[in-house]
């Protein structure tokens, strides 16, 4: 059996900063062990959406971009966020027409990730969108992107071979890749996998 209490009490919290994102809080804490300890949390007040679009040729779409704290060049999922409020395939239908300019009848959310749960509480939900129409992208003003189109296998043995590091999108490949292996998604999606 697992013990699922909580074994931290929190003796202070001292908010050092915040923006519209998220708060960093510096927290005093006693384990219940009896050793007490600073820790650093990141109390988001967004999510982040990751999208797996799949096009009527099986293809997905890849988002490239230079990802500013890793000082590199990235190809990921398309991506954003929203307030924690907000209805995640809302945000998720958003981010997809702003970034690829695909609107998809069909969606399913097929995991909700816990980022990095050791200092953040951001969780990612993750959805495969299909039945695809295109139209043109509309990206924030601030993002310089490339999309690039490929099988879906590629992308997922791009992502099996370190090419695609974006977590949250590594993580919505590979469940993709097992559920059409399994044959645990809707038939005409598994059609679109070549399944």
């Amino acid at each position: 059996m697992i013990k699922r209490d909580n074994p931290w009490m929190t003796l202070s919290r001292e908010r050092r900063y915040e923006d519209r994102y998220l708060g960093v809080d510096l927290d005093q804490l006693r384990h219940e062990s009896g050793r007490e300890h600073p820790h650093v949390a990141l109390r988001f007040k967004v999510f982040g959406v990751a999208v797996l679009p799949v096009d009527p040729a099986g293809r997905v779409s890849l988002i490239g971009q230079y990802r500013y704290v890793l000082d590199r060049f990235t190809w990921e999922l398309p991506r954003g966020s929203g307030p924690v409020a907000d209805d995640a395939l809302a945000t998720a239908r958003r981010e997809l027409a702003e970034e690829t300019g695909d609107e998809a009848e069909s969606w399913l959310e097929l995991l909700r990730l816990d980022a990095s749960p050791g200092i953040s509480s951001e969780q990612v939900p993750g959805f495969v969108a299909w039945n695809l129409r295109r139209g043109p992208a509309h990206p924030d003003p601030q993002e310089s992107l490339r999309v690039r189109r490929l099988p879906f296998a590629e992308a997922v043995g791009e992502a099996l071979a370190g090419a695609i590091t974006d977590g949250p999108s590594v993580a919505l490949l590979l469940c993709l890749a097992e559920r059409a292996r399994r044959r645990d998604l809707p038939e005409d999606l598994l059609g679109l996998l070549g399944t």
